[in-house]
């Protein structure tokens, strides 16, 4: 699931150096003693717009697809497809059956599909095969733009409730809205849900209107507008991620008893140093861990150093003498009294691979005692 949400930045990346570049190439061309030149001008800023709107939108369909899709693929690797979410098996049912009889596969959202292997799918999916393939097409198929009420949908199908209102609390859409609106206090009842209906409705029918109308939208964005789009965006779409992971985790670690589970003492510096019992398992400075947030999802990241009796060390064995507990840095806020898990291995579907080995960071600032 993280390359997902790795390549939508990378397409906001290059979205944002798009708009960074309109008002300097403007200024550069107003200039110029061709008169052709000048012209082309007011012709460039109309169709600017008009590949941002749909460049942001297309960027931001797929990669909601795609997170549908990647995660409605880990659960299938766990759960037996007659106990997957009955929206989902019904969904899947009914649109592969419509795939089929579209008979478009192999053209346009269905090319690299064909009829042989989409039957073979849902035959394995009916006798119950272990393992079996979803029909991906099927899982993510909408029949609407994503507006708010479409996307609830498509993640209610795998069984992710109430996304549309859940990342009104996440911490990347209130940290936007705290900026956009100068606040300096997040609201206690997240960010409006008007405001998320309002600005996924924008996106979406400024899109449209570029279709319909070609190479001559009205209300056309400023390059600050454009800005204020995408900073929503991917506000909105790490905190749908965030969402996902979350359920992610809690089904795959924390559900099967995996993980090594780190109850708070203390916390320090908003939740990123925390106090732990000393651990019954090895933990060591890099290693994955996590905390759930029942409403948000989770939070991660990695140790980013460990402090025992206010000694620096690297790694804490269950033989070490940790009287007074285990000071732990980390790398994101933990809430106040929530339980730490840290996984003996590697999960690359959250987390990126460090690049070299990891080393001490500053060490934790507070006596584990």
């Amino acid at each position: 699931m993280r390359s997902t949400f790795d390549e939508l930045q990378k397409e906001l990346s290059e979205l944002r150096a798009l708009v960074a570049s309109i008002a300097p190439v403007n200024s550069a061309l107003a200039g110029h003693q061709d008169s052709l030149v000048r012209q082309y001008v007011l012709i460039r800023r109309r169709f600017d717009y008009a590949a941002f709107a749909v460049a942001l939108y297309a960027s931001f369909e797929k990669f909601i697809e795609n997170l549908v899709g990647a995660y409605a693929r880990l659960e299938s690797r766990r759960v037996q497809y007659a106990n997957l979410p009955p929206k989902l098996v019904k969904k899947h049912l009914s649109r592969t059956a419509e795939i089929l009889s579209r008979g478009h596969i192999g053209e346009g959202r269905y090319e690299g599909l064909s009829e042989l292997a989409v039957v073979k799918n849902l035959l394995e999916c009916l006798n119950g095969d272990m393992p079996y393939t979803l029909n991906e097409a099927a899982v993510v198929a909408h029949d609407s733009n994503l507006r708010a009420g479409e996307i609830e949908a498509l993640f209610a199908a795998v069984g992710i409730e109430q996304v549309c209102d859940r990342v009104r609390r996440a911490d990347a859409l209130l940290e936007w809205y705290c900026a956009t609106k100068e606040l300096d206090v997040s609201p206690q009842d997240g960010v409006p849900a008007a405001i998320v209906e309002e600005r996924l409705k924008d996106i979406v029918e400024r899109r449209n209107q570029v279709a319909h109308r070609g190479g001559n939208p009205v209300d056309l964005l400023g390059a600050d507008a454009m800005s204020d789009a995408l900073g929503f965006i991917e506000a909105f779409s790490k905190s749908v991620f965030v969402i996902a992971v979350g359920r992610y985790l809690q089904g795959h670690h924390a559900a099967l008893g995996q993980g090594i589970q780190l109850p708070q003492r203390q916390a320090y510096k908003k939740g990123t140093i925390v106090v732990v019992d000393k651990p019954a398992q090895r933990l060591f400075v890099g290693q994955p861990v996590f905390v759930l947030v029942d409403s948000t999802g989770a939070r991660w990241g990695r140790i980013q150093s460990i402090k025992i009796d206010d000694v620096d060390v690297d790694v804490v064995e269950p033989s070490s003498a940790a009287a007074h507990g285990v000071g732990i840095a980390l790398d994101f806020k933990c809430p106040k009294g929530a339980t730490l898990v840290a996984l003996g291995d590697e999960d690359d579907v959250v987390w990126s691979r460090p690049a070299v080995a990891a080393a001490p960071a500053a060490a934790a600032s507070v006596s584990a005692g």
